[in-house]
């Protein structure tokens, strides 16, 4: 008999999608994957599409459930109540629902509900509780009425089951014929059927059949089988690569039985499902995904990693274990546990926190917080309860030494002694030799200790110092190609004997970040101290890494713990169980890695979506932020990386397959997406572009090179203007400075010629004034004797004399030359003093051209004393100050 599995057997990663996670009804009537790895399907509310990063949900516009999904070429066949019709991926990304309602020419559908679709020589068959139909690509065809609940391919075939009428098959004609075979089937209503193993499977409600072609008839399947199947009402088969049979059912989830070896499994409620009631299932790549009455569920069906999973949270953080034969003994914060025939129980006299486990000589020593125990299948004994302990190690003599919270205990013959002279607590021993081990102690350094042959005193007790700029914090020591080396602040150093001293570990230089958990026959398990992902090696070009989240991110962070049960098997302790490592099946799942590609599903700014079958242009004032919907369907890679190459670079790690960008500059940009993992070489190439701004556009630019090309005819215009109107302006001041030039010559010629001609002027006047005063003189000389000459001779001289002082043409000429000179003098003077005579305007223009009284006398024909007559009468006619010169008042103002 089958009974249903407790949470203690050992499971494959199960992971839940429950309907908060998805955003859609509960319900999940049917489950398709494509050749990609997308996940379809049909829900109470419409199409699920899931591209392994983000769940998103189509609805018909009648809002009907769907009730049968199929992918099939580059289209998603859907059935719902009196629906029928395919979606496809539309150029935005998002997917169109096509009905093909329109084709039911002639057929009633009445209330029909189309649940199953399948895909037959490159045309479509579905069937319904009232019909089995065929659709062409043109045209829809009713094949045959009835009630019809399976159809399914078989050694090129496609048979289908009719009520209870048993199994058809589709001859060439598109007629139903009876399958004969199945003739044991009439009168079963059959639920699903699945080609398994080459062979073929029927299951009803209650019973499950296989087909023996020998006999040509249909048998039961073993009775355990059938026992499980009709108590839990078997409602879907699917056959697994590996020879598993997988049966779900509506009661008590699924059943995995292999037909080879008769191994079975059960899936309930109790070890990782949502729920019980299985409604859908399909498989792709390992993985095994349910559509529940509840939720949607995935099994890792083929992982090499299988979980013990402490649902009730009784057994807490497991910090080691050890496999012993059928049984299995478990460390955890709340005590040691026997693990046996799927029973945990907490061995008495155990409780409390324990830190390590160890097997020696068949027995099983603990570590805990209250003591050291020797751990029996069901009690506990206690060896010392004096103080709490870490770690018990073998020395090379036999006798058990026992790292405590205070120092070092030695285990022999069932007695205890502490080894004297070492007081500080003990985390962790390594013998170096026979009498000399190293203690790590849990939070400062470690030490090389050297004790007596009897191992009871520490007869040398030494702290080695660290490498410089090293705390040697919460140090661990460890035993490597028979060298001592110490793992601490993340980095490998190794002991110096001839410095006593540690160093730098040269050869695991490159493991630095990397703590060491297992070794066995030359082959290191490490972990990553800040991402847990573990690393398997051995120290040369072997090389395998285990992500953290293949183990669901439950390691004990700072306590991991692996434990080797074979060259093959590993135990690690977990938050809540453990989980069992197989190695070979492991690498064999490395050599056939599938990882999928990424590819963006959506692309949209604070506007507008773009078509993704075309380079998108995205304008610049709607490039504020930038959205991508990324896909990458389910694989060995979880997660995708991005790197954005353009004007701007950016990298990182794409986020539940969301990517923004914010404030790009504008340009081509190309979006390289690529799978993080194992192996994540396959990147795909997504290229888009940001105009430029309005006022950088082409038209703009044209616009700028015009009004450039106009600035520079302008300039031009301007620059030729302004040429013009400086040579103009030269002209004109070359032409003001010649005609300046040509005046200043007129003028300095002019000036020339007046300076000449009144130097000639005073010079003729000069020689006119010494003329007269000579003629004056010979005047005056006559007077004196004329007694002596003839007097009518003598008045004839005088008059000559008279008539050539008082001459008039020395006058005229005078007073022309003087006219030259000073052109508006008599003018001026008379209009200001009109009642000057001849006689006084001559006195002037002597006394203009700056001459003495002396001077002027000869030339009027007068004495000094007559002149300075003359002037005083002068002043008087002009009303002068008697302060104001006569002489300079003429030069000045006329």
């Amino acid at each position: 008999m089958l009974c249903s599995a407790t949470a203690q057997q050992l499971n494959p990663p199960i992971q839940n999608y429950s309907s908060i996670d998805y955003d859609a009804a509960s319900q999940n009537w049917d489950v398709s994957i494509n050749d990609a790895g997308i996940i379809y399907v049909a829900n109470n509310r419409g199409l699920l599409v899931y591209n392994g990063q983000t769940w998103k949900l189509y609805s018909l516009n009648s809002g009907a459930i769907i009730r049968s999904v199929y992918t099939y070429k580059d289209k998603i066949f859907t059935g719902s109540y009196r629906e029928f019709g395919y979606w496809k991926q539309n150029e935005m990304g998002t997917y169109t629902y096509h009905s093909l309602k329109s084709l039911f020419k002639n057929i009633d559908l009445s209330d029909e509900e189309f649940w199953g679709i399948i895909a037959y020589k490159g045309d479509i068959y579905f069937r319904s509780f009232g019909g089995f139909y065929k659709y062409d690509g043109e045209k829809i065809k009713k094949i045959a009425s009835g009630v019809f609940t399976n159809i399914q391919h078989f050694k090129g075939r496609l048979l289908v089951s009719k009520g209870r009428d048993g199994i058809f098959y589709l001859d060439n004609t598109d007629t139903l014929k009876f399958y004969q075979p199945s003739e044991k089937l009439i009168g079963i209503t059959v639920a699903d059927i699945v080609l398994h193993s080459g062979k073929l499977y029927v299951g009803s409600k209650e019973q499950l059949f296989s087909l023996n072609e020998d006999l040509n008839e249909f048998e039961l399947l073993p009775e355990k089988v059938n026992e499980f199947i009709g108590r839990s009402e078997l409602n879907k088969l699917i056959s697994l690569p590996n020879g598993d049979l997988i049966i779900g059912t509506l009661k008590n989830g699924l059943l995995k039985w292999n037909s080879q070896n008769g191994n079975y499994q059960i899936f309930d409620r109790s070890n990782g499902l949502q729920n019980n009631t299985i409604l859908s299932m399909d498989y792709f790549k390992g993985n095994l995904w349910l559509g529940l009455d509840n939720g949607l569920d995935r099994i890792d069906i083929d992982s090499p990693i299988s979980f013990y999973t402490d649902t009730s949270g009784e057994l807490g953080a497991v910090y080691d274990l050890v496999n012993d034969s059928d049984q299995m003994f478990l460390a955890s914060n709340t005590g040691v546990y026997r693990l046996a025939d799927d029973k945990l129980k907490l061995i008495e006299g155990a409780e409390g926190h324990s830190w390590n486990l160890e097997s020696v000589e068949g027995q099983i020593i603990s570590n805990s917080n209250s003591g050291t125990l020797k751990i029996d299948t069901h009690t506990a004994e206690v060896i010392d309860n004096s103080t709490g302990s870490f770690y018990t190690q073998i020395a090379p003599s036999g006798k058990l030494l026992i790292g405590t919270y205070t120092g070092i205990i030695k285990f022999s013959d069932e007695t205890i002694s502490k080894v004297d002279s070492l007081n500080f607590p003990v985390r962790k021993i390594i013998f170096e030799n026979e009498n000399t081990l190293w203690a790590a102690h849990p939070y400062e350094g470690v030490y090389r200790v050297i004790l007596s042959d009897s191992l009871k005193v520490a007869e040398l007790v030494s702290e080695i110092s660290s490498v410089s700029n090293s705390s040697n914090v919460n140090p661990q020591i460890f035993k490597i190609n028979n060298q001592i080396a110490v793992f601490s602040d993340d980095k490998w150093l190794k002991y110096n004997a001839f410095k006593d001293s540690l160093e730098v570990f040269k050869e695991l230089k490159i493991l630095d970040g990397y703590k060491l958990l297992e070794e066995i026959n030359d082959e290191y398990w490490f972990i990553n101290t800040k991402t847990n992902d573990l690393l398997f090696t051995n120290l040369k070009e072997k090389q395998l890494i285990l992500p953290s989240w293949r183990l669901d991110n439950r390691l004990v962070k700072g306590y991991e713990q692996m434990t080797a049960v074979s060259d093959s098997v590993f135990y690690i302790s977990l938050k809540d169980g453990f989980a069992r490592l197989d190695l070979s099946k492991l690498l064999k799942e490395q050599s056939g890695l599938f990882i999928s590609d990424p590819f963006v599903t959506g692309l949209e700014d604070i506007e507008n979506k773009y078509a993704l079958t075309e380079q998108a242009e995205i304008p610049f004032k709607n490039a504020s932020l930038i959205r991508f919907d990324i896909g990458l369907p389910f694989s060995d890679a979880r997660e995708v990386g991005y790197h954005l190459i353009g004007n701007d670079t950016i990298s990182g790690v794409v986020n539940n397959g969301k990517l923004e960008f914010q404030n790009l500059d504008y340009g081509e940009y190309d979006l390289a997406l690529y799978p993080l993992g194992s192996r994540s070489d396959n990147s795909k190439v997504f290229s888009f572009s940001i105009l430029p701004p309005w006022y950088l556009s082409l038209w703009m630019k044209s616009a700028y090179l015009v009004l450039f090309l106009c600035g520079i005819a302008l300039i031009f215009l301007y620059n030729r203007r302004r040429l013009k109107k400086h040579q103009l302006l030269i002209e004109q001041k070359f032409e003001k400075e010649h005609k300046e030039r040509i005046d200043r010559l007129e003028r300095e010629r002019l000036m020339d010629e007046i300076d000449m001609k009144r130097k000639e002027l005073a010079n003729t006047t000069m020689m006119a004034a010494k003329k007269n005063e000579v003629l004056m003189e010979i005047q005056g000389e006559l007077n004196k004797d004329k007694a002596k000459i003839n007097q009518y001779r003598l008045k004839h001289i005088m008059n000559k004399i008279n008539g050539a002082v008082k001459s008039k043409d020395e006058w005229q000429v005078f007073e022309t030359n003087f006219n030259e000179i000073h052109e508006d003098f008599f003018k001026d003077l008379l209009e200001t003093y009109p009642k000057l005579t001849s006689k006084d305007l001559k006195l002037c223009s002597y006394l203009k051209m700056n001459l003495t009284s002396k001077e002027i006398a000869p030339l009027m024909g007068i004495s000094v004393r007559g002149v300075e007559v003359h002037r005083y009468r002068l002043r008087k006619k002009m009303d002068l100050d008697k302060n104001e010169n006569l002489t300079n008042f003429l030069i000045k103002n006329f």
